[in-house]
């Protein structure tokens, strides 16, 4: 990871510095004003979506406002869809990592909040707290229990664990060893930063919550997040990087 030093204070990533990778996955209804939203921010070649297997207009979509899209033939999962775009950015050097959820709960309009609160951190974290009556009551009860558990076990303070929106600095993307697949492979990324110790700053954010239905499933990411839990007691659980996420 790079470092700033105490002696000369790090300038906020530049919009040509930044990357942004947004997963996708039927996601047609709220993707429009989501990259429409960006568009006015940044440029279309600073955007990236990755399709994980849609079966409605998500890629027709992005394409038609000359966004690049990757797809995946068959649906692999949020965390492959993310790594896949990560590993992308890091070829072409991009120094910073933008993601967001592309259904159009995250507005755009927050990301000169990221890029201030970048300086000195290696990993921005976009928190909901002030939004938190606005969230569906499982969604608030499960982000809060997870944000407890990662705090926990990682000994660090966190506000919100489970927010997708989030800026990464390359080098720590870099040095993780990444394997889940779903939407674990989030908790996975931000527990392993931790225990690296990863400099992680938080900004307040809103969220939007519409009609549109959740791709988590109750049942299953529940027990991934408890399998993510149970292997990160192993006493070498996020020591080594592979040099791609």
């Amino acid at each position: 990871m790079s470092a700033a030093t105490d002696k000369t204070p790090e300038a906020r990533p530049r919009p040509e510095e930044i990357g942004v990778v947004l997963p996708v996955y039927n996601e047609e209804q709220g993707l429009r004003a989501c990259l429409e939203g960006l568009l006015e921010l940044l440029p279309p070649e600073a955007l990236l979506v990755v399709d994980d297997g849609s079966v409605d207009g998500s890629a027709a979509c992005a394409r038609s406002l000359g966004i690049e899209v990757y797809g995946h033939f068959l649906r692999q999962g949020k965390g492959a869809a993310l790594r896949r775009g990560f590993n992308i950015w890091l070829r072409r050097k991009r120094p910073w990592v933008l993601s967001l959820d592309a259904d159009g709960q995250h507005e755009a309009r927050f990301l000169p909040e990221f890029l201030a609160a970048a300086p000195g951190a290696d990993l921005v974290l976009g928190d909901r707290s002030s939004a938190r009556e606005q969230m569906p009551w499982d969604r608030r009860l499960s982000n809060s229990l997870s944000t407890a558990l990662l705090a926990w076990r990682s000994g660090r303070r966190l506000a919100d664990s489970q927010c997708g929106f989030r800026l990464y600095r390359a080098s720590l993307l870099r040095s993780l060893d990444l394997q889940r697949r779903h939407f674990d492979m989030e908790s996975e990324l931000l527990l392993k930063a931790l225990l690296q110790g990863a400099r992680v700053a938080h900004t307040p954010i809103s969220c939007l919550y519409g009609p549109q239905k959740s791709s988590i499933h109750r049942l299953k990411d529940s027990l991934r997040f408890a399998s993510l839990l149970c292997e990160s007691l192993a006493p070498s659980y996020g020591r080594q990087g592979s040099g791609d996420a």
